[in-house]
């Protein structure tokens, strides 16, 4: 069937020809069009509800709402993870559902449960919210908005009615959360004294501004030839009428809202607050839906920015603070670099050792169709373009020219044998009998090439994320070179090959090589010499670190500023200003921001007491030194927690654990005193542990938290209720919105709130004024305790349990053999019953990786015998190609070595590519051996040494054409879009260049001793 295909093809020659460049065309237009990322969406789907709850303690906020609400949604269908977060005044529960889950479906599955529970919780909790659907790197932008012209109130109306609107009417862009927002305000600020002695209450006020800013319709008025509507105009931005409302009578005379309060501008006490390089400002966060590009929705908001630039005077816009596109750029453009300097090399390499242009060019021909046809499947599967597909397909490019390069070499040498025969055949038969003679083992070893990645497939979670679409590049460029190797080879090679005439291409030396017949002389001495390098390599496996992803090379930094439980906003801001100033005067730092605290509707869950800086680096600065003096300036601030890491890091240890740090130590149990003990003693037990780094229990400390108890014998004294006791609480602190009020398409709140809040000093909250119906004045302290209690700062719950973080990075040495010894002290170490421990992080991620793949890897090495057998049809010489096949391995393991002995995921998937490429050299070898043996026109060891001469040029092209391919980013080093890339490359290089010499020497030995021509049973004909 298969000879019948190449002659059909041969045949129909011009419409082969006209489809592959009609492919061609198509597959370059979609390149152009496709828009590319720089990784795949690695995250679980998740949905997020959060609650507000102004005043709410961290502890009434888990038992009014966050466990009702955890109830409310166990048991949904696919979800795998239940965690909640409890804040002051916030509530936050997130679901992690199984992979392939459809995000519709979560939320729907979400939203149905989230309308019964809503009902039931405290009418203090405002309703809650379901954040938008957010990208595994969700924040696309950082936008610093300063001014020193306009107020932080002023610039917080034109960020939220200007600036926000048209960045959310951006396609793909989720959410834009604004820190530091100073929300403009009509606050009416009532005198307590002025209303006793107008014989009125602040609910009389609050009731008439109630109805005042209502927003009623008052109903129609039809005539005989029209309907009208009829409405009640509310009052407005003016404050004359707000002070000419009447708001009660004092004996029988009105009393006006001016007569007791003032009408001023304000804003409600912030929960956040920024810093934009070195002063004040908003930091607007731009975040991007799940598979929204990021390079796309980065062009839109530079332009909508632009277009904003004459809306905005007085105001500087710095789009620059974080901008992960940059990163993309750079990484993207290494790779497509990458791309076409190997292609360039392989060009060279087949132009050097077929010594023919038009040979060279059928060759060549298979790399663009096949690269081409790979990412048109790739758009058909929806699979996303990003820098771990082009790796796939960098890896594969030296490799699709394999097969081309095979079938090509067998018909040159069919070629130049019917040149001596005295009837030479026909150019069609001569091509078709070549191509057939070596399609089976064409076949067989890409089938195996493909087989070996199986495991891959079944990496789960961020692995899996990561490596299935590098997976994909290569598999479908891999299976696309076997059918241009099938097809257009064979048509190429007669179109132009036919027209050299009586001018053969120049053929090489068929003559075995001197060094063939000095090895096969002493195969010994060869097995000798491998088994030693196979035992060298097994020896030094205990001795490989081992780490799951590496550092990435971005020009923006994320540093983490923790003060302690408790500490102000203003406290914070002026550590983050301080810290500004000191980084800003780094040399190659470019610009800045900071976030403190929260915002609403936003992905962070953090007390006051957290912050976030975010430098940018000039891209022309010395990365590393630049990157040490930050970190230098940053750990200069006693008493408080901070770390410097680049976004992509941290947001792939958030995935995997929740938290940003390398290894977790999660620790669960009911009590929170129990939880916070023995989280610190599990500290002191690992403290000792050498190369540790920020080792830090997490901050569920307790706080300060006022009380405030009615003594109800002396309220009913005073004829005070505890309505006007609460009443007075919120009205002397955070104030009551009223309604709102409208002009054009802004709007504003109306705040009540008294005229001296009492919010800087315990005792002014003591001796806030309360009015009891008979018009008495009293202190609360006359009529309430007011007292100070510790409460925590916040809880955290999962899998319905409270839980607590040991985290800690690693330094100067790899993860896994740090972790190990974690591991070893926490089994020796006994825990109160209830009380369990897990362990989370990279390292965990990276054990259960390893661990799919070398199970899995049993199953594929099974199904490569299989593909072998079925090639060779003998089990004798599968069982020794498959011997070899470690051997070859070897040689990745020195790879590692030389990049400094740490094992990641990718060096681990470029073993299991050398694995493939060396069955696939062993086969082609072993096959013409076999068409050799069969003819029985040589003594063995010359057999031998004729098959390793006729198959040298095409294992030796194939060999570097794949290494050369992967030298630029071996040259280039680890930089921007070749972090996970570099060890793979000098992995798959060095596995390279052993198997060559596994192929041609050891697996020659070992027929040569143990395959003597006695077929028996071993050999199936």
């Amino acid at each position: 069937m298969l000879k019948k295909l190449t002659m059909r093809a041969i045949q129909t020659r011009y419409l082969v020809i006209a489809c592959a460049v009609i492919l061609m065309l198509a597959g370059f237009k979609t390149i152009q069009q496709t828009p590319m990322d720089v990784f795949p969406e690695f995250a679980p789907v998740k949905v997020e509800i959060q609650t507000e709850a102004p005043g709410l303690s961290s502890v009434e906020t888990e038992q009014l709402i966050s466990i009702p609400v955890e109830h409310a949604m166990n048991g949904i269908p696919q979800m795998k993870t239940l965690r909640s977060k409890s804040v002051l005044g916030l509530s936050s529960v997130v679901m992690l559902f199984e992979e392939g889950t459809s995000i519709a479906e979560a939320r729907q599955a979400v939203q149905e449960r989230l309308l019964l529970v809503a009902q039931k919780l405290p009418a203090v909790a405002r309703p809650p919210v379901m954040l938008p659907p957010l990208s595994s790197l969700s924040r696309v932008l950082k936008i610093g908005l300063s001014s020193s012209h306009d107020s932080l109130a002023e610039l917080s109306t034109k960020a939220l009615w200007t600036v926000r609107p048209r960045l959310m009417a951006i396609p793909g862009v989720a959410n834009v959360a604004i820190w530091g927002l100073r929300e403009q305000e009509l606050h009416v600020r009532f005198d307590p004294l002025k209303l006793a002695q107008h014989q009125l209450n602040a609910s009389q006020i609050s009731q008439q501004l109630g109805i005042a800013l209502q927003p009623d319709g008052a109903a129609y008025l039809d005539t005989a030839q029209q309907r009208m509507a009829v409405s009640y105009d509310r009052p407005t931005l003016n404050a004359e009428d707000y002070l000419q409302l009447t708001v009660g009578y004092a004996k029988a005379t009105p009393v006006k809202l001016g007569q007791v309060a003032e009408i001023s501008w304000g804003h409600a006490l912030p929960i956040g607050d920024a810093v934009v390089n070195q002063g004040d400002g908003l930091l607007l966060i731009v975040e991007k839906h799940p598979d929204a590009n990021t390079l796309r929705v980065t062009q839109q908001i530079d332009q909508a920015l632009r277009e904003l630039k004459p809306a905005l005077p007085h105001i500087s816009v710095d789009a620059t603070i974080f901008r992960p596109a940059t990163f993309i750029e750079t990484a993207l453009h290494n790779l497509q670099s990458a791309l076409l300097w190997g292609a360039c090399l392989v060009a060279v390499i087949l132009v050097l050792f077929l010594r023919n242009f038009r040979a060279a060019l059928i060759s060549l021909a298979a790399i663009p169709l096949s690269l081409v046809t790979a990412v048109l499947l790739l758009s058909w599967l929806q699979v996303s373009i990003n820098t771990m597909v082009l790796a796939g397909l960098v890896i594969a490019l030296g490799e699709v020219v394999d097969d081309s390069i095979i079938d090509l070499e067998n018909i040159l040498r069919a070629l130049r044998a019917n040149r001596l025969l005295a009837q030479p055949k026909s150019l069609l038969k001569v091509i078709t009998q070549a191509s057939y003679e070596v399609r089976g083992a064409v076949i067989h070893a890409t089938l195996i090439v493909m087989s070996v990645f199986i495991p891959v497939f079944f990496l789960q979670g961020i692995a899996g994320a990561f490596f299935k679409p590098l997976a994909y590049g290569y598999l479908l460029a891999i299976f696309a070179s076997l059918l241009v190797a099938l097809i257009v080879t064979p048509v190429l090679a007669y179109c132009l090959l036919k027209c050299e005439g009586d001018q053969a291409p120049v053929a090489h030396q068929t003559t075995p090589p001197a060094w063939t017949r000095q090895l096969l002389a002493r195969p010994k001495a060869v097995i000798a010499a491998a088994a030693l390098l196979f035992f060298g390599m097994l020896a030094s496996l205990p001795f490989l670190g081992s780490e799951f992803l590496p550092a990435f090379k971005e020009t923006d930094f994320l540093m983490h500023f923790v003060e302690r439980p408790g500490t102000s906003i203003a406290q914070m801001k002026a550590m983050s200003l301080r810290a500004s100033q000191a980084l800003m005067h780094i040399e190659g730092v470019r610009n800045l921001g900071a976030h403190i605290g929260r915002t609403e509707v936003a992905d962070e869950v953090v007390g006051p007491n957290f912050g976030e800086l975010w430098v940018s680096i000039s891209p022309e600065a010395d990365y590393e030194k630049t990157m040490a003096k930050i970190q230098q300036s940053i750990s200069g601030y006693a008493g408080i927690f901070t770390d410097v890491q680049t976004y992509l890091k941290e947001r792939s240890k958030e995935v995997m654990s929740g938290t940003s740090a390398s290894i977790v130590i999660r620790l669960f149990g009911n009590d929170v005193d129990t939880l916070r003990d023995q989280a610190e003693r599990i500290r002191l037990a690992i403290a000792d542990i050498p190369h540790l780094s920020h080792l830090k229990v997490e901050s569920q400390a307790l706080i300060p938290h006022i009380h405030v108890r009615l003594n109800t014998a002396l309220a009913d004294r005073y004829g005070v209720t505890e309505k006007e006791v609460k009443q007075a609480l919120s009205l002397m602190t955070l104030g009551q919105i009223q309604g709102e009020v409208y002009v054009g398409q802004q709007r504003f709140n109306v705040r009540l709130v008294s005229a001296v809040p009492a919010r800087d000093s315990l005792q002014a909250l003591r001796q806030i004024s309360i009015q009891s119906p008979s018009g008495a004045v009293v202190a609360l302290a006359d009529v309430a305790s007011v007292t100070v209690q510790p409460t925590q700062n916040e809880i955290k719950r999962e899998a319905a349990s409270r839980k607590i973080d040991i985290s800690t990075d690693v330094v100067g040495t790899d993860i896994g053999s740090v972790a190990q010894e974690i591991e070893s002290r926490l089994n020796r170490l006994p825990l109160p019953a209830g009380y369990y421990v897990r362990m989370l992080g990279e390292y965990t991620e990276q054990k259960t990786a390893s661990r799919t793949l070398v199970s899995y890897s049993l199953l594929a090495l099974s199904l490569v015998f299989l593909l072998m057998f079925m090639s060779l049809k003998s089990v004798r010489l599968t069982a020794m190609l498959f011997a070899v096949l470690p051997v070859a391995v070897a040689g990745g393991v020195i790879g590692i070595w030389l990049i400094g002995g740490v094992i990641s995921l990718g060096a681990m998937i470029g073993l299991i590519a050398v694995l493939g490429i060396a069955a696939r050299s062993g086969i082609l070898l072993i096959s013409r051996y076999q068409q050799l043996r069969h003819s029985r026109a040589y003594a063995l060891p010359a057999l031998l040494a004729t098959a390793v001469s006729d198959r040298l040029r095409a294992i030796s092209m194939t060999t570097l054409a794949t290494s050369m391919a992967l030298v630029p980013i071996i040259l280039k080093g680890p930089v921007s879009g070749y972090e996970i890339e570099y060890p793979l490359a000098v992995v798959v290089v060095c596995g390279l260049l052993s198997s060559v010499a596994v192929n041609l020497m050891l697996l020659p030995a070992l027929i040569l001793l143990f395959d003597k021509g006695n077929d028996g049973s071993t050999h199936v004909r």
